[in-house]
């Protein structure tokens, strides 16, 4: 993919999609992530991606909280992604994110990083 990268803002989030097809979603200083906030960013990847599996990176470390039902919905979608990587900067928010990990056992490569440097190294090698 070729060109600007394409935006997306929504009531909790931001969303793009940058040149080589990888999407970042950035969500809001302390968010508090619902079903409807999962919902809204699932069809804005929809849209960017025009339903074809990309890589995400996903950077939640200022949100507050996210509940079951939203994890459940990006388990819902994983058509929508090739490989995830997850930037975690709390111990609480990495020990959430492995045990999301091992109980839902993701179709896509699916790593947690400390920084979205390492996580965005990760996703140009996974394919």
């Amino acid at each position: 993919m070729t060109g600007e990268p394409v935006d997306v803002t929504g009531e909790k989030f931001r969303m793009w999609l940058r040149p080589d097809g990888i999407v970042l979603l950035e969500w809001s200083d302390g968010a508090r992530i619902s079903l409807d906030d999962a919902l809204e960013a699932t069809g804005a990847m929809e849209g960017l991606t025009g339903g074809v599996p990309a890589r995400l990176l996903v950077n939640s470390r200022s949100a507050a909280s996210v509940d079951r039902s939203v994890r459940m919905e990006f388990v819902r979608r994983a058509s929508l992604v090739s490989a995830v990587a997850l930037v975690v900067t709390t111990p609480l928010s990495r020990l959430m994110g492995n045990f999301f990990i091992a109980v839902n056992s993701p179709t896509a490569p699916t790593r947690l990083f400390d920084d979205d440097a390492s996580a965005l190294a990760w996703l140009e090698t996974v394919t």
